[in-house]
This record gives C-alpha cells, structure tokens and sequence, in this order.
C-alpha cells in the first residue's frame, strides 16, 4: 500500500483509462476505512500546518501529533496537539502522516516503529502521501480532486531577456499579445470545475506584474475560487512595483508573491529587490524570496529533434515528473514548459498533448488523476524528443544570464 511507483511501470500509455488506479486504490481504501478515515499528523510545525489547511477542506484532518510538551499543553490554532502515548491509548484509530523535516524523519520514524506501527500502513511520509496517496485518496473515498501545484500564464512577455529561460520568454517580442481575460477566466472556471483542491494556484509569465488585468484576476478568482485554494500566489523576477490596487487586492485575497532571486546574474536588481520586500511589508502581503539563483538546467529545447524511439521517448517522460501543470481555457497541460517553449519559439510540437476538460462529467475524475499523475494516450510528450529531461541535471548554466 505504499506509493504509486510509475518508475516500475512499463508505459504510461494508457491501458485501461478510467481504471489505471483501481487495484491500487483498493488496498488503501481499505486501510482507510479500517483507520475511521482519520488522518493524524505528526509533527505540529510549518510543515504540518501547511498539511493540515489541505486535509482540513476534506473533513479527515483528526489532529496532530507531537513530543513538543509544551504543544501538547496548549495546542496549535485552536487544535489538540496529542502525544503519541494518548494516541495508541485510543487505539491507534488512523493513518499517521510525518510532517517534520527530513532531519528528524528517522528518529519519528524509529519511534513509530517501536510503538508496533507498520510504515505504509500505519504511517507515511508527507511528502510521498500528498504526492501520490492523498490524491488516490481523495478521489475514490470523497470524489474530491486534490491537486498539489497548478498555473495560469497570463502572460509571455518579461521584463527580462535570460538566455536560456524554461519557458523561451526571451523569443517573445515586449509588444506581443497576452491571454485575454476571457481566456484567463475560463481558465480558472474550468479547473476549479474539476479540482475541488489545490494546494497552490499561481499565476505566472513571462511577468505576471505586465498583464494589464491582473487586478481583474486575482478579484475573479479571489472571489469564487479562493475557498478552493490553499496557497494562493503569483510569481515575479520583481523588476516591476505593484500599483497599490494590485497590493490591495492581494492582501484582500491573500495572494503570496513568490520573488524569485537573480541578482547574482544582475546586481542591479538587488535594489529593485529591497524597494519590493518593503512595499509588499508595509502592505502587509505575503511574500517569499528566494535565495539567489546560481544555476538553471539547460533542457536544450532549441536544438532540434533528438530521433528518439518510442521506448526512448517514454524513458524520458518517466524519468521526468515534473511538477508544473498549466490550464489554458479547458486544456489541461502536464509540463507547462513543453506547451510555452512550443509555442513561443514556433515549434508547433505537441499540439494535442494536453487534456480537453471541456464536456468532461464528474465521473471522469478518475482520468483528470491518471492525466495528473503522467497517463495519456501515447506515454510521453512529443516534446520529450526536444528536452533533456532529468538528464538536464547533469549540466548545470549560470542561471539568468541576460541575452545582449
């Protein structure tokens, strides 16, 4: 019952669409059920709060464990904090989910252990159980579709010109067209039409900051899909203030603003930088800042065909698992990547990779996981045959390197 290892899996080409997950989830089902579709997490900290705000929308969150006595004592946000000895004194009625840093995974693992609990049936590790438990979960017990990060780019065009950016933004002419707010709209309609959770929805470039209706985005989604919405965030290489509407509107929502940090590659931002971090403070925004970014991947997608076989083709899309899914009006893309590189640079690749949401029912989540998850009727993206993939790793380049 442990993860879903589609590395052991011969192809991701679907076989039995609809039903990909069945056996699977039969056995964890089970277990759930067997647990009173309880889930406790164990560690009571960042980690497990951010958890906790996703399975808290699905009515199994039962409550936290911890050693900490003094969160024993007083509880987190209004919740019990137990310690494990009161929680076998209960009869160990739910699946446990570790939710500490990876430091100290083993030393609560070794303490589950020793307790008589079973790892894969008694307890997992967060990040394989949200990753690929959860969603299994959550679908064939409460119908609801869970999804971990998903985008809308609103926009190709940026403020910057990085020489080998993921998305070929620097192929983009500043005075080109951007989605449309009809489109941008749609896009989030059908999504949220079909995913009942996110656990973060960015909006994304190019630089997202250049969308003339920004403000129109953030009040549409804020308003009928934020309850649907863990994490709600916009990312920006912060070359560009917000207008004051915009920073409204994001503490209203309570819009994150992911700055991503490439003053090792332009100094000059780092002004840019200090004057954004106060003006997101003084408005009370939330915000992340990275730290600098030294290296990208070089994923080569400009030099040509590699001739790849089939087989070839699959063992890069499954080495792959990106994380980064896009929604384009009611195309639902799995590499957000694959889909703006093609487009940006005229490739015209992979113009069907991607799954049409419109005229799908709620029966048909069980397609929209496997689609999530890497199924599709070939296997592998026809951009598979242009990316180097996780082989990209092996060649780090300096990251942010502006084009002259």
């Amino acid at each position: 019952m442990g993860a879903i290892d589609l590395e052991e899996k011969e192809t991701m080409k679907w076989l039995n669409k609809g039903h990909e997950f069945d056996r699977y989830a039969e056995k964890l089902v089970e277990n759930f059920y067997q647990k009173g579709k309880k889930i406790y997490l164990f560690g009571a900290g960042i980690i497990g709060g951010e958890i906790a705000r996703v399975i808290e929308k699905t009515g199994c969150f039962a409550g936290f464990i911890d050693n900490s006595r003094e969160k024993q004592g007083f509880g987190v946000n209004g919740t019990e904090v137990l310690p494990l000895e009161k929680y076998l004194e209960n009869g160990s009625r739910g699946i446990i989910v570790i939710t500490v840093d990876t430091k100290t995974i083993p030393a609560i693992e070794s303490q589950l252990t020793k307790a008589g609990l079973i790892k894969e049936k008694d307890f997992y590790l967060h990040r394989e159980f949200m990753e690929q438990i959860f969603p299994v979960l959550s679908v064939y017990v409460n119908h609801q579709m869970y999804v971990e990060l998903a985008q809308i780019c609103l926009t190709e065009r940026c403020t910057l010109k990085c020489k080998k950016c993921a998305h070929a933004c620097y192929a983009v002419d500043a005075k080109g067209e951007d989605m449309s707010l009809d489109m941008a709209k749609k896009s989030a309609d059908a999504f949220f039409s079909y995913v009942d959770i996110v656990k973060e929805f960015v909006l994304i470039g190019g630089e997202p900051f250049l969308y003339r209706e920004l403000g129109e985005m953030i009040t549409y989604i804020g308003k009928k899909y934020r309850h649907q919405i863990v994490m709600f965030a916009i990312t920006t290489n912060g070359t560009i203030l917000p207008k004051q509407i915009i920073l409204d509107l994001c503490k209203e929502y309570q819009v994150t603003i992911h700055v991503s940090n490439y003053s090792a590659a332009i100094p000059s931002l780092e002004k840019k930088y200090e004057q954004l971090k106060d003006t997101l403070e003084k408005n009370h925004v939330p915000y992340t800042f990275n730290d600098q970014e030294l290296s990208w991947l070089d994923y080569e997608f400009e030099a040509g065909s590699r001739k790849r076989t089939e087989e070839e083709l699959t063992q890069v899309f499954d080495r792959c698992h990106t994380p980064c899914r896009e929604i384009r009006g009611s195309r639902y893309y799995y590499c957000v990547m694959a889909r703006s590189v093609s487009d940006n640079l005229n490739m015209g690749v992979g113009q069907e990779d991607y799954l049409e949401l419109e005229g799908m029912g709620q029966e048909d989540q069980k397609i929209l996981l496997e689609f999530h998850h890497g199924f599709s009727e070939k296997g592998y993206l026809e951009m598979c045959n242009h990316c180097n993939g996780k082989d990209a790793e092996k060649n780090p380049i300096p990251a942010a390197e502006q084009a002259k």
